[in-house]
């Protein structure tokens, strides 16, 4: 603002207005520091990372091209699942999901992904 008025001053540029200039409430907002993200839990399960991906190029000799991995955030446990195709990620879920929340009595409570 202070070199706005200066250059006003010195007839540089053709403001009308220059007192009435203030920062916008957005870019105040966006200034501020935004917390962490609290943890869910620090228990088993709370929080899973899952990833689809490929095997470039590779099919595996029950022709599967594809696997998912299911990452508990806690424990770093891993489960994989290889898939013929990628619409089977979703039944896999579904099947890791029953067998994780019966072992343990548990509830998952966050499903992350890197959106791949």
């Amino acid at each position: 603002m202070a070199s706005i008025k200066k250059l006003k001053n010195m007839n540089l540029i053709n403001v009308p207005y220059v007192n009435n200039l203030s920062k916008c409430p957005i870019c105040v907002e966006a200034k501020y520091a935004k917390k962490p993200f609290k943890p869910v839990t620090n228990k088993l399960i709370g929080s899973i990372h899952f990833d689809l991906a490929d095997f470039k190029n590779i099919v595996s000799r029950g022709g599967k091209r594809y696997y998912v991995t299911f990452i508990d955030d806690f424990s770093r446990y891993t489960k994989v699942y290889l898939l013929r195709s990628k619409d089977k990620a979703k039944e896999m879920f579904l099947k890791y999901k029953a067998e994780v929340e019966n072992q343990l009595d548990r509830k998952i409570k966050r499903l992350r992904s890197d959106r791949g």
